[in-house]
This record gives structure tokens, sequence and C-alpha cells, in this order.
């Protein structure tokens, strides 16, 4: 298996789309993700990197220096799963001391809440 064929297998194993992998990557098109899946273009150390840390696993699988399945795999995932966690439990923490903080407002402040929450902000 390539490396352009191991990056598209992991992707859709997450689940993404080119998009949403150019995304993670930093890029603004899938063109340069279609381009690596199709093995049209070799990749630096540093991408590689990036790839791997974009699709959850590690340089040497992107590379197919090691199996998937190979115990470090696991761990780095469940480490990146843990991450993960963490991130989500910081947002709701946020979001509930915000709310705490909305329910003790006054009705002036809460009422220019509410109005920040209405606004969409116009097109460009």
């Amino acid at each position: 298996m390539t490396v352009g064929e191991r990056i598209r297998q992991r992707r859709l194993e997450l689940g993404l789309s080119q998009e949403e992998l150019a995304h993670r990557l930093g890029n603004k098109s899938r063109a340069s993700v279609c381009t690596v899946e199709n093995d049209k273009e070799d990749l630096t150390t540093d991408r590689i990197r990036k790839y791997a840390e974009a699709l959850n696993t590690t340089p040497a699988y992107i590379m197919g220096w090691e199996d998937k399945n190979n115990p470090i795999n696991k761990v780095y995932e469940a480490y990146q799963r843990q991450l993960q966690t963490e991130k989500d439990d910081n947002i709701i923490e946020k979001a509930a001391e915000l709310y705490d903080r909305y329910k003790h407002a006054s009705p002036e402040a809460r009422k220019a809440v509410e109005v920040l929450l209405k606004f969409e902000p116009p097109q460009s």
C-alpha cells in the first residue's frame, strides 16, 4: 500500500471528507489532499507529521513502517481521544460558567446578550 493509499484509508476510517482533512491541515481546498492521496506528490517529513496528527495516527503508519494495530498506535489514539475529551469538558465548563453569569445578570445585560445571540454579521 502506498503513502497516499494509507492516507486515504485512514481518512475514510475517520469518516472525513477531503475538505475536512484539508481544513485540519490548514489548507483552504481539498486539491492538495487529492494530489497526495493519488501519490502525485512526495511529502516532506514535516507534512508527514501534519498528516499523521490530522489523522490521529503516527508518521510511521503513514509511511508504512508499522501496522495500525500496533499497540503504540493504539496508545497514541487513546491519547488523542483523551485530549479531545479534555477539550470537550473545558467547553462544557465554560458554557456552564457563561450560563451562570447570564442567570445572575441584570435584565438589561440579559437583553444585550439575547440581542447579540440573534445578531448575524453581514456576509462578505
